[in-house]
């Protein structure tokens, strides 16, 4: 008996000092480079925090960078070793200046799905490159400007729903902005009446949330597990329902609805590019995915920010009120013209970026230039962008929300990129624009029929949710619309 407990310790010591070798095979990367970086401890290198839900991912990333100071060091994603760069200037040289040495992202890339394979968030090249150039026309002004009449007519359906809440006190502003984010996008991207304002429980309505922590976080492990972003029962949904109306408006070519799917088939023929249903179905759902955070994030928080700083909500509502005589209504021409609406979503987007950091992955050493730093090949990158949107040095009392800082566009990132709310470079979100326009639309349609007054639980700030990836506040948006 005495010997198998003997036989069991070893067996357990050995096990255990194997365990630990290999878990920390690379904690002396960063040392071994001469790069400052946060001691890690075994499994989990740097990321306890996060796990631990003390704060959220940028929230960590920030203050790390905001502590250190440096332009760039090192960390450990569990035990991989991450750079994490703050300097605008290497941040320039990365997205743009050099982005043949970053093409790709270090998110998993599921190349043997069908569907998720043609995600140009996740997708290599040269893959990504053949999807984007395909893309690129989607997207345009004018193909946003057949959206339009989709995106205003889900803004007039969310007017009316708040009706029915009008003087009521706290009510959740952000269940507001997501129901109407599904809607938009529901209708642009799948041709689909969500109905969102008439049932609480929606079929387009569904969290992602571990599988997107792990598969940018863990991209290794989401590959070895075969684990989608998406749900195989929403995923398999969506592919039905996608599959049936491409195939009616192909059969039957006046059943149009100047939807993606619309766009999908007139840029078929009219410029002779090939998309598969695969290809189509893969950018409906990316836009989906993308654009709900977008559209939901960056409106609820401009609610809140207007609704506890009146000044700049009465005078977005003066300029609106002056469009919407100008041009007899809400129109795609108004909207673009107003320059201070556009301000205080760009401030918003400063204050509250959709995504905690930027990931970029070296395809072949680079050597940093003015610097003994070469990034290795396969090295991944974090641009954290609570670094880049709240460094003092380029928006002064950045937790003051101050939309003046963007009446005049040309001054920002002229010292490198420090204002990068949807990337930039070639894989700059393509969908970017679109998620614009429908915030524009959202704020247009409710500021002008109401007044947003904070309550006594309005947060004063905002504490965000800590298990959350994409930023939320932890007690939501709770305010008061008030009848103009």
């Amino acid at each position: 008996m005495a010997t198998v407990l003997i036989l069991s310790t070893i067996l357990l010591v050995l096990i255990s000092t194997l365990l630990h070798k290999y878990f920390t095979r690379n904690f002396n990367y960063w040392k071994s480079k001469n790069v400052f970086y946060i001691k890690p401890i075994p499994l989990l290198g740097n990321m306890l925090p996060a796990l631990i839900m003390k704060t959220t991912l940028g929230e960590w990333l920030g203050d790390l960078s905001h502590k250190i100071k440096k332009d760039y060091f090192g960390i450990f994603v569990f035990d991989r070793p991450v750079l994490v760069v703050q300097s605008p200037k290497l941040v320039k040289l990365i997205l743009q200046k050099d982005f043949e040495y970053f093409q790709n992202r270090s998110v998993a890339h599921y190349e043997h799905d069908p569907i998720l394979s043609n995600f140009m968030f996740m997708a290599k090249n040269p893959r990504w490159k053949a999807v984007r150039s395909k893309l690129s026309p989607v997207f345009s002004t004018g193909k946003l400007k057949q959206m339009f009449p989709h995106i205003l007519n889900e803004a007039n359906l969310m007017v009316d729903y708040v009706r029915n809440l009008a003087n009521v006190p706290n009510v959740e502003s952000k269940e507001i902005c997501a129901k109407f984010s599904t809607n938009v996008i529901a209708r642009c991207a799948f041709a689909i009446d969500a109905r969102c304002f008439n049932t609480e429980n929606a079929e387009f309505r569904y969290s992602t949330a571990f599988r997107l922590f792990t598969g940018l976080l863990a991209p290794k492990l989401a590959n070895a597990l075969d684990m989608s972003l998406f749900d195989p029962r929403v995923l398999n949904r969506l592919s039905s329902i996608f599959g049936e109306i491409l195939s009616s408006r192909i059969s039957t070519p006046e059943l149009k609805g100047k939807d993606l799917i619309d766009i999908f088939i007139e840029e078929s023929k009219s410029n002779n590019v090939h998309f598969d249903q695969n290809v189509m179905m893969a950018q409906a759902l990316q836009f989906f995915a993308a654009g709900f955070e977008t559209v939901s994030g960056t409106l609820s928080f401009t609610l809140y920010e207007l609704c506890v700083n009146l000044q700049l909500q009465d005078r977005l509502r003066t300029e609106i009120f002056d469009n919407l005589e100008k041009h007899d209504g809400i129109t795609c021409e108004g909207v673009s013209e107003m320059k201070f609406l556009d301000m205080c979503i760009a401030e918003t987007l400063r204050k509250y970026p959709v995504l905690p950091f930027l990931d970029r992955t070296c395809l072949r050493d680079y050597k940093v230039e003015n610097s003994d730093l070469v990034i290795e090949k396969d090295l991944d990158v974090y641009i954290p962008m609570f670094a880049l949107h709240f460094n003092p040095e380029f928006f002064p009392q950045p937790e003051k929300y101050d939309p003046q800082r963007f009446a005049d566009k040309s001054k920002i990132n002229n010292e490198g990129l420090y204002y990068v709310p949807f990337g930039d470079g070639p894989r700059i979100c393509i969908g970017n624009r679109f998620g614009l326009l429908a915030v524009k639309i959202g704020l247009v349609s409710l500021l002008s029929k109401y007044k947003l007054e904070a309550t006594s639980q309005t947060p004063r700030p905002i504490k965000f949710e800590p298990k959350a990836l994409i930023l939320q506040s932890n007690v939501g948006v709770p305010l008061t619309f008030v009848p103009i």
